[in-house]
């Protein structure tokens, strides 16, 4: 089954200046996300790899009425999934670099996404590169 996200904001960005540009987008648009309901953070059209630069949009699974093209992930099955607090996310993707770095996870850079639930769990999915 399909996930399909539906973006509210979208911005070209690099880890150089991602910090500070993704925080204020979150405050700037997350009113605008519907209530009750879980968000995305999504990382997509990368360049290469987390190092160069990459599309980020905050989204939901709710459909929204914007200009920016729905985002459509095929199969779930191709992802390993981080799951933390929203205040230890920022140690997960460190967890995350640091595995790809060491050869024990062997990134697809398609979308990649965090997924924000009510509760304070937030899962970040990569995709992965299929096994033969």
């Amino acid at each position: 089954m399909a996930l399909k996200l539906y973006p509210i904001v979208q911005q070209r960005l690099n880890n150089n200046i991602a910090n500070e540009i993704i925080s204020t987008l979150w405050q700037n648009n997350l009113d605008k996300l519907p209530q009750g309901h879980c968000c995305y953070g999504i990382y997509f059209n990368y360049a290469t790899n987390h190092l160069a630069d990459y599309d980020f949009a905050i989204a939901s699974e709710v459909v929204l009425e914007t200009d920016i093209p729905v985002i459509e992930i095929e199969d779930l099955s191709f992802y390993e999934v981080f799951r933390c607090k929203v205040d230890e996310i920022y140690q997960t993707w460190q967890l995350i670099w640091k595995k790809e770095q060491q050869g024990l996870l062997k990134r697809a850079y398609s979308v990649d996404f965090e997924k924000y639930h009510s509760d304070g769990l937030v899962e970040i999915y990569i995709a992965v590169v299929p096994h033969c």
